[in-house]
């Protein structure tokens, strides 16, 4: 893999955060690892402390006393509810010494830091870990140790292995590699553009960071996700295994959510598939809520008031879970195994995810001949086409398919209509009719495409929208995948995700199929060379086909009713 790299001087100066004071209410202290590395530790105390406790365990790479992870603020519930709290900064961030790699010193640190923290004389020797995605990843490293002292774990908005997202066979997505850049550049959080359309597509790092260029190479290797794996769990990896309770909590337009729902999958036939529970919400990675445009949105990363409402809803059952598994209640959490949120509805409860009432629906690609150039485009239809029929448009790597949303992390903050992008020549869109009555779409989506292209690989990026009678096109779930061509029609299965939508009556569905989507996927070059930096780019010609032997299809599930 190569990067260009870029200097962090002059108009391109970066933003590097900074610690902010440590939290008034915590103990600092810096704990050592068998190496020799310290770590920074803040402990927070219940008061008065007359006897041990148990104690809950956070570890991660972002500041641990700043707004954004407003863990001092998660603190003052748990330990208002007789919990220490312990928060680490991990190796090589912010106030904590050492090399900055991502995933692969976690397990030895995180049962390291476990020994440390039972030998504490406020410590009952039983701990808990939560925390959202990298910490969330934190804990099924820890996990992975089979340390005696963790009981229960509640990874929010993460993946045991979402390393697996950066492997070669998938098309990459560029937030995660930003992601590299920006967290793991510097002991603070970097700010820098790496992915940049002013002249040509360009990836760029800072010049300074040579190690985050090999990590980057080091994630993208053929054989990245076995070395990753065997280094960042030298114990095997947890969650086919895993012997303690979880609390797993997500989102549907979490970016990390099918490495989540992979997890609670395994973890379903584990030997503690009893104490396992899923929680999933109409929220993103920030969780953020789904809302409409005349709807406020609370952004509980900046406002006090509204991250006091959140934390007062966001705490609830973590702490009740902690209260039954740190404190030996005994049996099983007195709790529904599956509550998801149906978005435009309310929560569900079920026995297991997906819940067994639905049925799958494929629907066909038809009316390909009418797909580019216009919003509505072709059909989306039960029925199986007649004859067939084909789309075609150019792919140009210099004007890719704009990608409107303006964080994938934070984007039911503002989902935008994407309706416009559906003008372009260079998306092929099919519309179903207008539901005459509401149907909800839960579980597993995916699309099934035949795709001709004049390389031997090309992108196949599908996204599912719910259409308003207004027009507006509102994201629900989308996926990309690579198509093996060799210059001949090739059959690509496209992984979009779990949602659980409400589509409301007079409202349609449409899936958009492009080659781009940029910034959020890496462009292909209509070329054969390397896609990171190609010595040329080409535009190509990309053909879609659909007929009644090998239709082109959507596959979803749904409940109460069925699509028109």
């Amino acid at each position: 893999m190569e990067l260009t790299p870029g200097k962090l001087t002059g108009a391109a100066v970066p933003v590097v955060s900074q610690p902010a004071p440590v939290d008034p209410r915590a103990d600092s202290t810096m704990v050592a690892m068998p190496d020799g590395i310290r770590l920074a530790t803040d402990v927070y105390l219940p008061e008065p402390i007359r006897t041990p406790k148990p104690a809950v365990l956070v570890r991660l790479p972002y500041d641990k006393s700043g707004r954004y992870t407003f863990l001092p603020q998660i603190a003052a519930r748990l330990t208002a509810h007789g919990f220490a709290v312990v928060v680490q900064d991990v190796r090589g961030k912010f106030r904590s010494q050492g090399d900055r790699i991502p995933f692969v010193n976690e397990a030895a640190d995180g049962a390291a830091t476990l020994d440390w923290l039972i030998r504490q004389p406020w410590s009952n020797g039983v701990v808990g870990m939560m925390g959202d995605s990298y910490y969330g990843f934190t804990q099924w490293a820890a996990a992975s140790t089979g340390h005696p002292a963790l009981r229960a774990i509640v990874p929010r908005v993460t993946g045991s292995e979402f390393f697996r997202m950066f492997s070669p066979g998938l098309v990459p997505k560029l937030p995660l590699y930003e992601w590299v850049v920006h967290t793991f550049s510097m002991p603070g959080m970097l700010e820098w553009p790496f992915a940049d359309a002013g002249d040509g597509i360009r990836y760029t790092i800072p010049q300074e960071t040579p190690h985050v260029a090999q990590l980057l190479r080091d994630l993208v290797s053929a054989n990245a996700d076995r070395s990753i794996q065997d280094r960042a769990f030298p114990c095997g990896a947890p969650a086919a295994r895993l012997n303690l309770p979880a609390l797993h909590m997500g989102g549907w337009w979490d970016n990390l959510q099918r490495s989540q729902l992979a997890d609670w999958r395994k973890v379903s036939s584990s030997p503690a598939a009893a104490h396992q529970f899923l929680r999933m919400g109409a929220t993103d990675h920030e969780d953020f809520r789904l809302h409409e445009d005349d709807e406020p949105h609370h952004n509980h990363e900046v406002d006090d008031a509204a991250l006091r409402r959140y934390l007062d809803v966001m705490t609830v059952e973590p702490l009740d879970f902690f209260d039954h598994y740190l404190r030996d209640r005994g049996g099983v959490w007195r709790a529904p195994r599956v509550r998801y949120e149906v978005a435009n509805s309310d929560w569900r409860v079920a026995d297991r995810w997906t819940p067994g009432d639905i049925a799958e629906l494929p629907l066909s690609l038809g009316r390909l001949d009418q797909a580019t150039g216009s919003r509505d485009g072709g059909t989306l239809t039960q029925e199986t086409p007649t004859e067939s029929s084909a789309a075609s448009w150019a792919h140009d790597p210099s004007n890719p398919v704009p990608y409107l949303v303006e964080s994938e992390w934070g984007q039911c903050a503002n989902l935008p209509d994407e309706s416009p992008v559906h003008d372009r020549a260079d998306v092929a869109t099919f519309t179903s009719g207008p539901q005459e009555a509401s149907v909800e779409i839960v579980g597993h989506v995916s699309a099934e495409l035949e795709i001709e292209a004049p390389t031997a690989t090309t992108h196949a990026i599908t996204r599912l929208y719910d259409v308003y009678p207004s027009g507006r096109a509102r994201l629900i779930v989308e996926g990309a995948a690579i198509a093996h061509t060799q210059s001949s029609p090739v059959r690509v299965s496209v992984d979009m995700g779990d949602t659980a939508y409400l589509l409301r009556s007079g409202h349609s569905l449409r899936l958009a199929v492009s080659t781009s989507c940029f910034p959020l996927y890496a462009v292909h070059p209509g070329t054969d060379g390397d896609l990171w930096r190609p010595e040329s780019a080409a535009v190509v010609k990309q053909t879609l086909h659909s007929g009644r032997n090998q239709p082109s299809l959507l596959r979803l599930s749904v409940r109460g009713g069925r699509l028109v």
